[in-house]
């Protein structure tokens, strides 16, 4: 959460929404995006500055509408609300979360098609990748997080304060994360995040 509220703050020209849903979180471009170079660095920049704090990390990229729908709510809902988060309901609350859009359904559909620490991208929402970027996978599209570099995710991680993480030491982290918790994660996950770091699963 921290990690992605200084790169908001560090966006001010091309303002982020970030919303949180469950243990994940939803960033949304002001416009949609030419390219996948912003996107592919916000997701690099944080999933190595995590992986270097020991928490391992999924992100999918894909594109699609966002918009506010409170005024869709009915309209006891939207008088009860307050700041548009919470109904009173008697002693009790209702939560509400009025943005949706196919912004999040896409990314989460995404996201559901593979186990593990992996970053994938929707290739059809974009035309073409960044130099420097490695693609492990196809169907979907597997961009390895740890070895791919490009200007901008060091830009960002300067502009915003994240420290910048170079793939060899990210490596090294990812490693550490594996063998520490290579008892509680399943071996699904496990030749997952590997695999779509073309780096072999180390043997027991």
């Amino acid at each position: 959460m921290e990690a992605l509220y200084k790169v908001g703050l560090s966006q001010s020209q091309d303002r982020l929404f970030i919303h949180q849903f469950g243990d994940g979180f939803l960033v949304v471009s002001d416009f949609p995006e030419k390219t996948a170079e912003r996107p592919l660095a916000i997701c690099v920049a944080v999933m190595r500055h995590l992986i270097a704090r020991g928490v391992a990390t999924k992100a999918g990229i894909s594109a699609g509408g966002f918009a506010d729908i409170f005024s869709c709510y009915p309209p006891a809902i939207q008088e009860a609300a307050k700041d548009h988060r919470y109904v009173r309901i008697g002693e009790g609350l209702m939560t509400i979360i009025p943005v949706m859009g196919s912004a999040l359904t896409n990314s989460y559909r995404l996201l559901s098609r593979s186990h593990g620490a992996v970053l994938l991208l929707d290739a059809m929402a974009f035309s073409g990748l960044p130099s420097g970027v490695i693609v492990r996978g196809t169907s979907p599209t597997v961009i390895d997080w740890i070895h791919s570099d490009f200007p901008l995710i060091n830009k960002l991680c300067v502009k915003s304060g994240l420290k910048y993480v170079e793939p060899a030491i990210a490596e090294t982290h990812l490693r550490a994360y594996v063998c520490d918790h290579v008892t509680e994660v399943s071996q699904e996950w496990l030749a997952s995040t590997m695999e779509s770091l073309g780096t072999a699963v180390a043997a027991n």
